[in-house]
């Protein structure tokens, strides 16, 4: 409540200032003045703005003003070129653009021979030519263009760019039917990985190692661990390492008896097969492919190195703990694909012709959008909704922009494959006065209408307006609510239904 108060009141007092500005400059000129209301002119090329407020003076033949240029809707400073009337393709009178306050270039052009000139700006900006051509100015008339609307609200075009105020053309875009859900971010069971302990042993100690902690990210072939194998137990290493040796050792002696015709046939294959048992025992702990492990023999310890890129997401890793063969050490998780888990409304997804995107809110007011090369079915599930009518829908999610985490909660829009041409703003261009939607229609470089629209389905930062706009009109996109505060008693008729 504090602050909009304060936004209110220094809106209030900055644009009262401005109108007694305005007032002390028209009585300056009241000697010649016929038209004391200011005429308004806006060309918009892309990003560029050109707006021209000016006041006609029809007993001297001047028109007397000010050029206000903007470029992503913040001033453009020391432009180089001009300000022309031009009759029947040639400049007639001209004027210097030189500015006087940022993006501020006064001016005054004088009628000649036609009562109809057109207005053009030949410049530069930042090494680029412009010719605009912004059409005519009437001796008597000014620029009747003007619009012919009740209730417009005017906002000096320097206080807009202090409020960084945005706007831009309401056009046609496809927006897709949607579904909404609320869901939850998952590992991806094909990028889990548990990791547990080959060997019984203990967790080396010392002030050396550094313990693997939830969080780490990890690169193949990083050292996760040392483990000191029991001399002897259950599943000793170090007695699996013996009787390999020793199996070996018998084994080689036995190859070069048998070229010798000094061991019989039946007591090589026995020392061949009592090789081949100690060998698969042995190498369960130290083949390179256990369970996402590359076991190192370090002199008497076991270095496990991991195979996997990625983050640990738990460890159970306690300096000096005792560990069994089997007793889970990390779990080691790739943060570029996780699940989406999301339960949407049976009849509503059944309408869908497929998914071709997501649009996933977080707790955090994040937005993001993501296509069909970002996400891939896994199934449906339909009977994870006790009452029936709910589904519950997997995807998997490219997360490689690290957008989301697991266990994170978030909204849903799971869009269809097809959309239809709409006619759509920005999402932050309309603003919800309890029962209605209002949008900020720009008129002119300093004139809004507040006006009602109805809105349809929002998607990847687009709405849908179903009534109340027309394509090409151009609406507000950043600081409407500054607008809403000066435009709040504003009666404007609510021909729709919502």
């Amino acid at each position: 409540m504090i602050t909009r108060r304060y936004v209110t009141l220094f809106i209030i007092f900055t644009l009262t200032g401005f109108a007694a500005a305005c007032g002390e400059h028209e009585a300056s000129h009241s000697d010649d003045h016929t038209h004391h209301d200011y005429h308004r002119i806006t060309h918009w090329d892309n990003n560029l703005e050109v707006f021209v407020r000016f006041e006609l003076h029809e007993n001297s033949g001047r028109i007397e003003g000010a050029l206000f240029m903007a470029e992503e809707n913040q001033p453009v400073e020391n432009i180089t070129g001009e300000i022309q009337f031009a009759e029947n393709g040639t400049t007639v009178t001209r004027q210097k653009l030189e500015m006087q306050s940022a993006g501020v270039y006064p001016f005054e052009l004088y009628f000649q021979n036609s009562d109809e000139p057109y207005l053009n700006i030949v410049c530069q900006i930042n090494g680029e030519e412009y010719n605009l051509n912004l059409g005519t100015v009437n001796r008597y008339t000014g620029h009747p263009d003007d619009p012919d609307i009740d209730n417009l609200v005017e906002l000096d075009k320097q206080m807009q760019w202090r409020m960084s105020i945005a706007s831009e053309f309401a056009g046609f875009h496809e927006i897709p039917d949607v579904v909404s859900g609320f869901g939850t971010i998952r590992y991806d069971p094909n990028f889990y990985h548990e990791i547990t302990s080959p060997v019984d042993g203990y967790i080396r100690s010392g002030d050396i190692d550094i313990i693997s902690a939830s969080g780490m990210s990890i690169q193949t072939g990083d050292l996760l661990t040392t483990i000191s194998p029991l001399l002897s137990s259950e599943n000793s290493w170090v007695e699996y390492r013996i009787d390999y040796r020793q199996a070996e050792e018998a084994f080689e002696r036995a190859k070069l008896l048998i070229e010798n015709e000094a061991i019989s046939l039946r007591e090589y294959q026995q020392r061949e097969r009592e090789y081949e048992i100690r060998k698969a025992g042995y190498e369960q702990f130290v083949r390179s492919n256990y369970q996402g492990l590359e076991i190192e023999y370090n002199g008497n310890e076991l270095d496990l190195r991991s195979r996997y890129n990625g983050i640990i997401a738990e460890s159970f890793l306690i300096s000096g703990r005792e560990v069994k063969q089997g007793d889970s050490l990390f779990t080691i998780f790739n943060p570029d694909r996780l699940w989406l888990e999301t339960l949407v409304f049976r009849d509503e997804f059944e309408r869908l012709n497929g998914i071709s995107g997501a649009e996933i809110h977080t707790n955090r007011n994040e937005r993001i959008t993501l296509n069909d090369s970002h996400i891939d079915f896994v199934s449906r599930d339909l009977r994870s909704d006790a009452s029936g009518s709910r589904s519950k829908i997997t995807l998997s999610v490219d997360n490689s922009g690290r957008f989301f985490s697991p266990e994170q909660p978030v909204r849903v829009k799971l869009r269809d494959s097809t959309g239809e041409p709409q006619i759509a703003v920005p999402v932050g261009s309309i603003f919800d006065d309890e029962s209605h939607k209002v949008v900020f229609v720009m008129h002119s470089g300093d004139q809004f209408e507040r006006r009602l629209v109805q809105t349809g389905t929002s998607y990847g930062g687009l709405t849908a307006i179903l009534d109340g706009l027309n394509e090409g009109e151009r609406v507000v996109t950043k600081g409407i609510y500054p607008l809403h505060l000066m435009t709040g008693n504003v009666q404007i008729d609510d021909d729709h239904d919502h």
